[in-house]
């Protein structure tokens, strides 16, 4: 599929919306409609997004408003039926970018590829339930050694076939704009983090299913291209993740089964990261998301 549309949101991140543009050129027609949305980025991002080859529209915000109200304002302004949501610290590898594009309107779903980390490993993407006795066994079975069946539920992000899931990650997420448009896509009160979750949880429940598809595309992402620049620290950030996690946890499913999950989160993390912590090699931002989802988890309950 060649004609479709591609949403970037930017806030103080050239070099990455560059390297982006750079792909997109090399793997894409150019009959692609480009969309770039700027939260009033003092790094000029409108000479970057002009060098697309194909048609390019640059919208540049008197304020930051958010990732997710700057989607919302881009895919209002995309012309194609399908929309592609893409960070700016994304690469392209291949041209199967419209390959997904296809896959939204065929499915009429929200649907997402397969992300890889720069180094060419798997990047977790997609995600099944989030209340109930999934994120439970989420906790105690690793995905590495579940079953297929297992997997589909806990880490569906490691199977290699289209399979349904609760939600999809924000890095890159297409779907037709007719269906995006009903829900927003996004809730325009998130600033950043879990908006991505909320979506997925808002889509189900108005009856859009979505589904992972890393037999469809591919893409690599780098992550944190923008929010590096929005927090001071990794506890700052993963603060700011967990407390908008509850809270749309809470709103779409109430409070007890969001203290659940909370609490199946807080197992997940501990034990994940403990073997990591006894050998010396568990990242800041590992140890900085445990604590945060612990605080939260504890906040919650007292």
């Amino acid at each position: 599929m060649s004609s479709f549309s591609i949403v970037v949101v930017t806030w103080e991140c050239s070099p990455h919306l560059e390297r982006l543009v750079a792909t997109m050129n090399e793997h894409l027609s150019g009959d692609e409609e480009l969309i770039v949305v700027d939260n009033a980025s003092s790094d000029e991002p409108e000479e970057v997004a002009r060098r697309f080859k194909g048609d390019t529209e640059f919208v540049g915000l008197p304020d930051n408003t958010g990732f997710g109200n700057a989607n919302n304002v881009g895919v209002a302004r995309a012309n194609g039926e399908a929309v592609v949501l893409l960070n700016p610290d994304t690469e392209l590898v291949d041209s199967s970018l419209g390959a997904l594009a296809e896959a939204a309107l065929e499915l009429e779903a929200l649907v997402g590829p397969r992300a890889l980390n720069p180094d060419g490993s798997v990047q977790p993407s997609a995600s099944g339930p989030e209340v109930g006795i999934w994120p439970w066994i989420r906790a105690f079975l690793p995905g590495a050694l579940a079953p297929p069946v297992v997997r589909r539920h806990t880490e569906p992000w490691r199977l290699d076939t289209t399979v349904p899931v609760t939600w999809l990650t924000g890095a890159c997420v297409a779907g037709p704009r007719r269906r995006l448009a009903e829900l927003g896509p996004f809730d325009p009160g998130i600033h950043m983090y879990a908006e991505d979750l909320d979506l997925g949880v808002r889509a189900e429940a108005a009856g859009v299913p979505s589904y992972f598809c890393p037999d469809r595309a591919r893409v690599i992402h780098h992550g944190k291209g923008s929010s590096s620049a929005g927090f001071g620290s990794a506890a700052e950030l993963q603060s700011v993740a967990a407390r908008n996690r509850r809270a749309v946890l809470t709103r779409a499913y109430g409070a007890r089964a969001s203290r659940r999950s909370s609490r199946a989160l807080v197992v997940n993390l501990g034990l994940r990261l403990a073997p990591k912590r006894a050998l010396g090699i568990a990242p800041e931002w590992k140890r900085a998301e445990f604590r945060a989802a612990r605080a939260r988890d504890e906040a919650g309950l007292s």
